[in-house]
């Protein structure tokens, strides 16, 4: 099969991804990307999926399990979980659902009803998300869907340390007071690491944060 090459941009749907891949909590078990064509000044949507990890499907078993309409997609989970490759899972509508859509892909399975499915799901067999995750994710997706040779893969709207920082101890300290607020060692040390400060430099950043 022929592919055509193209430089794909992925744009990252929450803010929880950039904290956990920068320390500021674990990271994420699952994340909707959306993935472009970069065309010059121009980006082109080309499809959009979930990432789902291993640690995020293990962790919605029990309910399933306790759901007799689940009983196929339990067993697809178990499946995954046993393994360490990737899995397609594809969500189909019904002939006829009042928003009924099907993806324009050529390369997609049918169901019984001859219907293409409506979204995707990746299930990787990563524990939490990273950039490698996401990366890999994208070049299978573009490869067995959409045709594609990702030459190059960069991302739409990064989040800085500093964005990430702020975003992050906001969210806390709705939860929180301020003063309760505690910054391991293991934080300031990966902080410092990614933002080549000192530790009292990283202290300031993360302090002014919260005033």
């Amino acid at each position: 099969m022929t592919y055509i090459k193209k430089d794909i941009c992925v744009k990252i749907n929450s803010l929880n991804y950039w904290w956990g891949i920068y320390g500021f909590s674990g990271l994420e078990g699952w994340e909707d990307i959306t993935i472009y064509e970069k065309a010059e000044q121009e980006y082109i949507q080309l499809g959009s999926t979930c990432i789902c990890t291993k640690n995020y499907l293990r962790n919605g078993l029990e309910d399933l399990e306790n759901d007799a309409d689940e009983i196929v997609f339990v067993e697809q989970i178990k499946e995954h979980l046993l393994g360490n490759e990737i899995h397609y899972h594809y969500y189909y509508d019904r002939p006829n659902d009042e928003d009924f859509f099907e993806l324009p892909y050529k390369n997609l399975p049918k169901n019984e009803d001859n219907i293409k499915p409506r979204s995707i799901e990746i299930w990787h067999p990563d524990e939490g998300i990273n950039q490698e995750t996401i990366n890999e994710c994208v070049k299978v997706l573009c490869s067995r869907i959409l045709n594609i040779e990702a030459t190059s893969i960069e991302y739409y709207e990064t989040v800085t340390v500093e964005e990430a920082c702020s975003s992050f101890l906001k969210e806390q300290s709705q939860w929180a007071n301020a003063k309760e607020i505690v910054f391991t060692d293991n934080l300031i040390d990966n902080l410092m690491n990614k933002m080549s400060k000192s530790k009292d430099e990283i202290l300031m950043v993360l302090n002014n944060s919260i005033k």
